[in-house]
């Protein structure tokens, strides 16, 4: 039998809230309410309720409607769950997967053909539903494919939802089905491993970039110095964000300037998110680019990445240098180090790489000896 409780509202009307519930052995397993205006409305809804739980199958019905979550719905717990543990990257292509139609399906319904079908549809280049329709782009939705590579990351982060998302929601999520489809992806070249860049600047690029760079912070002194950046990328070899974590603080420079170390924060770590801090050793000209910046900010390079990524991109566009990325700039240190002789643990003392097989990668090497002696620009950092 259902019950109805009247509470006053604020506005001092009378509201009536009517509610549903059924036990077995002594454990919930279905409970309803709602409000309404009036007790004629209140009980009239508790007569419908239960009038269509009233046969077993109708009750087992509801409680399976009960129970289902959408994939989407599962995958917000999950990030949810892991608040700031979730990486960028990992946090952005998880809330891409909700705005797809795919991800409206009862998460346990889901089979190995549908995923298939759903990184075929990814790979293709079918677009998620925009964040906000009424301001999108004339050719939004247009296929814009995407590489095994990338179609590889959706479906690994995906796993890793159903894998550890099931006591989040009471749920036996189909882990089993994605990794099925997975290996027939690979198998069909749906998914795969991304292609080692092996793109370097020239000294001409370089030399263009420096120029545009110095230009438009002169012009501009609240800028941010993309100059400085560019000789940080190449000279200490780090990822893009972590120059950006870089604190004053954490810098031991010794008597003698190859003794100096800095600490990395949060380095990269296919595992461990946070806390990953890792000191390394600062070569003389790694350590005459931190020095060179003025200290304004407990960070030595106190801007965000976003803002290095895009004033990159205008600047190589601007100067038609195409197929440039940021992150080659490190490709180019890391290199460089092997160019001038360095042993694989020298470079990765400086590097903060843990195995040679990751480090491996970076050794593209083109010639011997410092190709950067003798650079006009090393005048901006006292060399």
């Amino acid at each position: 039998m259902g019950t109805i409780r009247s509470h006053l509202r604020r506005d001092g009307t009378t509201g009536y809230t009517a509610q549903v519930r059924r036990k077995k052995k002594g454990k919930t397993i279905f409970n309803r309410t709602a409000t309404f205006n009036t007790r004629k409305e209140a009980a009239g809804w508790i007569r419908f309720v239960e009038a269509h739980i009233k046969a077993p199958e109708q009750l087992e019905a509801l409680l399976q409607k009960q129970a289902s979550k959408s994939l989407a719905e599962v995958i917000r717990l999950y990030t949810d769950s892991l608040g700031e543990n979730v990486g960028r990257s990992k946090l952005q292509c998880l809330s891409t997967l909700t705005r797809f139609d795919f991800a409206d399906n009862d998460v346990t319904s889901l089979t190995a053909a549908q995923f298939v079908e759903f990184a075929k549809a990814l790979a293709k280049g079918v677009q998620p539903n925009p964040l906000d329709p009424e301001k999108i782009e004339k050719n939004y939705y247009a296929l814009k494919p995407r590489s095994p590579a990338t179609v590889s990351a959706y479906m690994s982060y995906l796993g890793v939802v159903l894998k550890f998302a099931g006591p989040l929601v009471d749920l036996e999520l189909p882990e089993a089905e994605l990794i099925r489809a997975r290996e027939a992806c690979a198998h069909y070249g749906i998914i795969g491993a991304s292609n080692e860049r092996k793109r370097r600047p020239t000294l001409e690029e370089l030399n263009k970039l420096m120029a545009y760079f110095v230009a438009y912070s002169e012009a501009d002194p609240r800028a941010v110095p993309m100059h400085m950046l560019v000789l940080a990328a190449i000279f200490l070899t780090y990822r893009q964000a972590e120059h950006t974590r870089l604190l004053w603080e954490d810098i031991r420079q010794a008597v003698e300037d190859s003794d100096a170390t800095i600490r990395i924060r949060d380095l990269k770590h296919p595992r461990k998110k946070k806390g990953n801090d890792v000191d390394v050793r600062l070569r003389p000209e790694g350590l005459a680019v931190v020095c060179a910046m003025p200290q304004v900010n407990e960070r030595v390079f106190p801007y965000h990445p976003d803002t290095i990524s895009r004033r990159w991109t205008e600047a190589c566009k601007v100067l038609g240098i195409e197929d440039l990325h940021f992150h080659d700039l490190r490709h180019e240190g890391i290199s460089r180090l092997f160019e001038m002789g360095l042993g694989i643990p020298e470079v990765a003392s400086q590097t903060g790489h843990k195995s040679w097989a990751t480090l491996q990668r970076y050794a593209q090497l083109k010639k011997t000896g410092d190709k950067y002696q003798g650079w006009p620009w090393l005048k901006l950092i006292g060399l």
